[in-house]
């Protein structure tokens, strides 16, 4: 992970793939080796990685919820939609457990937006951002689902306040399918152009 942040791509490659094979059951390897490629816009392999580690831990969200995007950018609707069935369906028996989990509540948030259950998702963006208003990922994702949901000033002000606080990680905002309705606006081309490292990365 540390070597993927930092753009040593070779040297994280080598690492993430002796880690699923020393532990194939490590659902982590499985998770981030597929975020490694995301940001890469990789997305063949990178939805690949999600679904095994979907299959290494069947009761996490994130990973079918992070697929879902995928399979949209891929231009494959109904896997984004099983994808994303499943994932709010796992979000809401977590939420019955932790019904605080904001990071639950935001993945689930994007989920519901994009199976067009808007206001449902956008009610559980608010309860997330309630519980912590200014954790950076948080407001990332909140930006993602208010670009989802055609609130394009909304979604800038929550990517704004993210790289201010820290996530400037290009290749997110670069590759990010969620981002799509935003890319042609004056504000979200002055916002990639202040972040560091190449589109890709």
């Amino acid at each position: 992970m540390a070597l993927s942040i930092r753009g040593a791509d070779e040297e994280a490659l080598t690492c993430f793939e002796k880690a699923v094979k020393l532990d194939p059951g490590l659902w982590e390897a499985w998770y981030f080796f597929a975020r490694h490629w995301f940001v890469r816009g990789r997305q063949e392999e990178a939805v690949r990685l999600f679904e095994q580690a979907g299959r290494v831990r069947p009761d996490d969200y994130q990973a079918p919820l992070l697929a879902a995007q995928i399979y949209d950018s891929l231009g494959r609707p109904e896997e984004a939609r099983r994808s994303r069935r499943r994932g709010v369906g796992l979000v809401s028996e977590r939420l019955e457990l932790y019904p605080d989990d904001s990071r639950a509540l935001y993945m689930g948030a994007n989920g519901l937006v994009g199976l067009g259950e808007r206001e449902k998702g956008l009610d559980w963006a608010r309860r997330a951002r309630d519980i912590a208003p200014h954790e950076p990922m948080l407001l990332y994702n909140l930006g993602c689902i208010y670009a989802m949901a055609d609130e394009p000033e909304e979604a800038l002000d929550c990517l704004e306040k993210a790289v201010a606080l820290g996530l400037t990680q290009k290749g997110w905002y670069a590759n990010d399918s969620n981002l799509d309705s935003l890319r042609a606006l004056p504000r979200f081309r002055a916002l990639m152009d202040g972040l560091s490292g190449p589109p890709g990365s």
